[in-house]
Formats: C-alpha cells, structure tokens, sequence
C-alpha cells in the first residue's frame, strides 16, 4: 500500500475530531500519525495566542495567513513528509491549507493570494469537508463550554462555511464535502467508504 495524507477540515463544531478518532481506530492496524494545525511549534503557538485573545474576527488577517503559512512549512518538513517516507504510512491531519484559504478569505484577504501562498504545499490524497448549518455548529460550540474565539462568530461563520463549499470548485485537490449534522455514524460511514477506496 502506498502511504496516505488524509485532511479533515471545515469549521468549529463540525465534528472533526470526533471523525479522526473514529477513523484512527479503523486504521488501527497501519502505521498511522494524527496531528493538527496549527501545531505545537513556535509559529502555530502566536497563532492559538492570536485567535485566543483577540476579538475581532476581521482584525490582523495578514499576520494570520503569514503565521499559517510558516506553521504549515514547518509542519510538513519535519512531520508530515517525513513519516510519508515509509510506504503505507497514513498520516491523519486536523485542519490544513483549506483553512488558510476559506478563513482569511472571509476576512477580506484576496482568495488567489492565499491560495499561491499555500501552492508549494504537497496536497491530500483525500480531503472531507465536513459542513452543517451555522446555528448547529453554534450550538455545538456553547454546549463545549469554551471561551468563544475570535472566528466563532455568526455572520463571520456564514461567509466561511460558503467559502469551505466553495473550495472543490476552486481547487483541483481531491476534496470530499461531508453532511456533518447527521448522526456520528452516519458521517463516519461516509468517510469509511472513500477510505476503503484508497486502501
């Protein structure tokens, strides 16, 4: 089997680390790395800081897609592509360049921009998208009962989700978009399916 990058991306609420458990235990028999953006380095820590503290959901979009885009670099180099290195290796991420794309986007950045400054990256062999209606993922969020962060805003989140939906057509990467208001089951049989497709 050749080695699989796998991405799980969409907004807050939409259920992504539920799906990468699940399907972590499904692959429980490869040789497979779970990790998430933004990471743990000294990039992806400004960047938590970042949307921990501030507000403003518009505010410092540029210092955003510069963080993003060092953290992802680093991340690939000396995580991702070298565990890739040993075939059927799978690596699972939560959140990757679609992100960057569809979260700066919505906050005024131009779409071509942040796309070329993410066109170095290696792409997924599979991408899902997990997408449900706003006022659900709203919900989802209040019932964690975290502090609300700075992108977890209603119209903000209406004009992401249009720009999550609008990456397969933007993009030529395989990308998956997945009903996430249905049942945990439901979701994962989807995800399921394309899997066994690429084993």
């Amino acid at each position: 089997m050749k080695s699989l990058f796998i991405v799980f991306d969409g907004m807050d609420g939409a259920g992504k680390g539920e799906m990468i458990q699940q399907l972590t235990r499904y692959l429980a028999k490869y040789r497979v790395l779970v990790t998430k953006e933004p990471t743990e380095g000294p990039y992806g820590n400004e960047a938590r800081e970042l949307l921990e503290n501030e507000a403003d959901p518009m505010e410092n979009a540029e210092l955003c897609l510069d963080l993003f885009v060092k953290d992802r670099k680093e991340h690939l180099e000396t995580q991702i592509l070298p565990f890739l290195k040993k075939p059927g290796s799978i690596v699972i991420s939560d959140r990757y360049y679609y992100s960057t794309i569809a979260f700066q986007t919505t906050q005024g950045l131009d779409r071509d921009r942040v796309i070329a400054a993410n066109s170095s990256f290696r792409s997924p062999d599979i991408t899902f998208i997990l997408d449900l209606p706003v006022e659900v993922a709203m919900q989802r969020i209040s019932a964690r009962g975290n502090k609300i962060e700075k992108f977890e805003q209603q119209a903000f989140m209406e004009k992401l989700r249009r720009n999550f939906l609008d990456l397969p057509k933007t993009l030529k990467d395989t990308i998956q978009i997945i009903d996430a208001s249905r049942s945990v089951e439901e979701v994962f049989l989807q995800i399921k399916n394309r899997i066994d497709n690429l084993l």
